[in-house]
């Protein structure tokens, strides 16, 4: 008697969180699509002389206004001989590469975005390193912060 007993208590305890599984609210699934970035190739990173900062030569990054088409999207990025190799959709970042370019002509390519299309928001070619001492004047390679801080303190 008693193993009937548990029995039917463990088969209306299964019955019950089958009933909870099949009938809870479930969250909805994921697009694990949304985002994707690719890495660039060692002999695509060049130092940009200008800047000091490492670059990938011909990859820009490109932020989109919210709302716009994903044909237009195409349309931009194929007016540049662009390729899209990287996105973000939830933040409308493209990582675009231009075949064959330079750093110079993906600056240009840059500055084209910028001016000639509205539903860009930011376009920048993509950095792969930091600067030591962003926005400060070289003081040499080992400056450090507190001494750019002092310097400005105390202007010479």
């Amino acid at each position: 008697m008693k193993k009937i007993h548990i029995i039917s208590s463990s088969i209306v305890l299964v019955v019950i969180a089958l009933f909870i599984y099949l009938f809870m609210p479930q969250s909805p699934v994921t697009n694990k699509k949304t985002k994707s970035f690719a890495l660039p190739s060692p002999e695509d990173i060049i130092k940009d002389e200008e800047t000091g900062l490492l670059v990938v030569k011909d990859v820009i990054m490109i932020t989109f206004a919210g709302g716009t088409e994903q044909s237009a999207i195409d349309d931009i990025i194929k007016g540049i001989n662009g390729k899209i190799i990287g996105y973000d959709k939830e933040h409308n970042l493209y990582q675009v590469k231009i075949g064959g370019a330079n750093l110079k002509d993906t600056q240009s390519k840059t500055l084209e975005l910028m001016t000639k299309y509205r539903q860009i928001e930011v376009a920048m070619i993509q950095t792969v390193s930091a600067a030591k001492n962003p926005g400060w004047q070289n003081r040499g390679s080992n400056s450090t912060a507190t001494e750019q801080f002092s310097s400005m303190a105390e202007p010479e």
